[in-house]
């Protein structure tokens, strides 16, 4: 009996073992990882074995520390589709001390759609764990496997994001010796070990006690600063489609053939687009009348199911729907454009604001859009919109790398890029004896700055587009009498005209009245101290504002201090100068400021800031008004 209890203790102490984890305690780590941090990966390993051209296995294992409510890491999603399938999910959670707190029940992992909505179909899921625990740090520990049949490419490995630091990250892919792949490092010094074993060819980099990178203000895309690594095959599979990516050219050869005839239109469709652009005397003419139509036929709609990622569905299809997404309103245009004897290109590119640096001898399938090219014509559609002009891309899809897909191949180029952003603006202020004042402005704006106006217009009422203008603006307790916002259908214009009736627009101190010279339009940008700064400054767009402010002033004032002589500030980032003009019983306020287009080293930052600095403080100058003598 004794030596069957003690054999019960034995077993007890063992599961008590295997159940608990000192090694994970936090007061393990070292204070390293500790400063600045959110989340804590005390240890990763992501193992990607190929199979052959169109089969892989992937095995993910992770632990990772959370210290406060600020980290993202409880939060797991894995997504898959008809090409991915994810084994089982195992997951424990753990206290501060390595003590395991409990296992993560299958009914605690959510399966559901990646996206569900009106505007968005696609075979994509997920399934989901909420690690989120009461008491801060623990630390959760989770693997799973996922097996690919289909490689549009290999893995991506991301062994750190921002706010976090790393113990130890490991990342391997195996291949048979008898397949070639690329890969594509970005802040990562550790070059792979590579074992060549049984016909198979082993790769391994690792990321070791790394400490936290912080998200500085305008640094570059995310991908620069952090450590990444791309992993991609020369030759692929998917859906039963076979492929080359070892060049550009390649890559844009598969992408063709993959949607090779499917622009074409039914006849109903074909005498239609004749019929539109019977009287059009010539290319141009005829692309305004074809994307007109486009645009207020046809909405956007993500549809990527099996291979939809990459092949468009077709002419038809749209033409039949009134609908369809990015690559099959592109085709649809360009099937229109063809029938009237208009050549033009599907573009592969990266829209949003993380810009991809596509390099000419590193092939990567990492696009997100694509939009439409018409080569002899120079012009560029983008096709999901419904109310761009002409030629006009926006701010997404705007100067930055692209992959024409044509007969002879992919051919990389570059979108043009929006120059003329400009905000003009002309104001009349009539200021009254008790500082309030009736404001009337009329305001310019192209390029990038008028985009949001172009929103406005198209998406939003009258109610909601005051609502906007009152929570925007500088002035203070002021009434709305008029707002009118209004944009050209054949240029990226926009106008924004107000009359707005300001209660308390100068200060009275005695016999002084103080105004402002500059709520119509002064900067309110500042940047956030920081002499550390470890990453370049990066300013993607340049602007122009040129203001003019004519105030008319009460007749019993009259100018008692008016700042002259303002010094002009010129400098790398941009210029600005003011000028004030005195007339009788007006004074004409005049401000221009050019922002550049720039990106700086870290040792700059403080330079960039200053400049912001001066700005602002000159944007607050002040004119005194002081009541005239009986």
């Amino acid at each position: 009996m004794k030596q069957l209890l003690s054999l019960l203790f034995l077993v007890t102490l063992v599961n008590i073992s295997l159940a608990n984890n000192p090694i994970y305690a936090v007061d393990n780590i070292p204070d390293s990882l500790l400063i600045s941090a959110n989340t804590v990966i005390r240890f990763a390993q992501q193992q990607y074995v190929v199979k052959d051209i169109g089969k892989a296995a992937e095995k993910i294992k992770e632990v990772i520390t959370i210290l406060n409510d600020k980290s993202d890491a409880a939060d797991l999603r894995v997504y898959y589709d008809q090409f991915t399938k994810v084994g089982k999910i195992k997951a424990k959670l753990y206290d501060a001390n390595g003590k395991k707190i409990r296992d993560i029940h299958k009914d605690e992992i959510n399966d559901f759609a990646a996206f569900d909505g009106f505007s968005i179909y696609n075979d994509l899921r997920l399934k989901h764990v909420d690690f989120t625990y009461g008491s801060y740090p623990y630390t959760i520990e989770y693997e799973y496997e996922i097996t690919h049949n289909g490689l549009q490419s290999y893995a991506v490995w991301s062994p750190q994001t921002y706010k976090t630091s790393v113990e130890k990250s490991i990342f391997e892919l195996s291949l048979p010796a008898t397949m070639d792949f690329r890969f594509k490092a970005f802040n990562l010094e550790y070059q792979p070990k590579i074992v060549d074993k049984e016909g198979q060819k082993k790769y391994a980099w690792q990321l070791l006690q790394q400490s936290v990178i912080a998200k500085e203000t305008n640094a570059p895309d995310t991908y620069q600063p952090l450590p990444v690594l791309y992993t991609l095959p020369n030759d692929f599979e998917v859906d039963g489609y076979k492929g080359n990516m070892e060049t550009w050219e390649s890559f844009g050869r598969f992408m063709y053939q993959l949607n090779h005839n499917r622009d074409n239109l039914s006849p109903t469709m074909v005498k239609k687009v004749k019929s539109l652009t019977a009287d059009a005397t010539t290319n141009q003419e005829k692309i305004a009348i074809l994307y007109q139509y486009l645009q207020e036929n046809m909405r956007y709609v993500s549809v990527q199911l099996g291979i939809g990622g990459w092949q468009t569905f077709d002419a038809d299809y749209v033409e039949k729907n009134k609908y369809g997404d990015c690559k099959a309103l592109t085709n649809f245009m360009k099937g229109m454009l063809k029938t009237a004897g208009i050549k033009a290109y599907a573009s592969l590119i990266t829209a949003g604001d993380q810009r991809m640096d596509i390099e000419e001898n590193f092939t990567s399938p990492f696009f997100n859009h694509v939009i439409l090219n018409v080569p002899d014509e120079d012009i560029w559609l983008e096709c999901t919109s419904t109310n761009n002009p002409v030629n006009y891309l926006g701010r997404n899809t705007e100067n930055r790398p692209t992959l024409l897909i044509t007969e002879k191949g992919g051919i990389l180029t570059k979108t043009p890029a929006i120059t003329n952003n400009l905000q003009t603006g002309k104001t009349k202020i009539a200021l009254k004896e008790d500082g309030s004042a009736i404001v009337i402005c009329a305001t310019k704006l192209t390029g990038k700055l008028h985009e949001f106006f172009r929103y406005l217009v198209n998406n939003k009422g009258q109610v909601e587009q005051e609502k906007w203008f009152l929570k925007n603006q500088e002035f203070p307790a002021f009434k709305v009498e008029k707002l009118d916002l209004s944009v050209d259908n054949l240029t990226p214009t926009a106008n924004c005209n107000y009359t707005i009736n300001v209660k308390r627009y100068a200060s009275k101190a005695g016999k002084r009245m103080f105004i402002p010279l500059n709520l119509v339009n002064k900067m309110s940008r500042s940047l956030p101290k920081d002499d550390n700064r470890q990453q370049p400054f990066e300013l993607k767009t340049s602007y122009e504002d040129s203001d003019e402010i004519t105030f008319q002033l009460p007749s019993s004032y009259k100018v008692e201090s008016l700042p002259k002589n303002i010094k002009p500030i010129t400098s790398p980032y941009g210029t600005y100068s003011v000028e004030i003009i005195e007339k009788e019983d007006t004074i004409i306020y005049k401000r221009n400021l050019k922002i550049n287009s720039i990106t700086v080293p870290a040792s700059e930052y403080n330079a960039v800031r200053d400049f912001y600095k001066k700005i602002k403080k000159l944007d607050q100058t002040k004119l005194v008004l002081v009541r005239r003598s009986a």
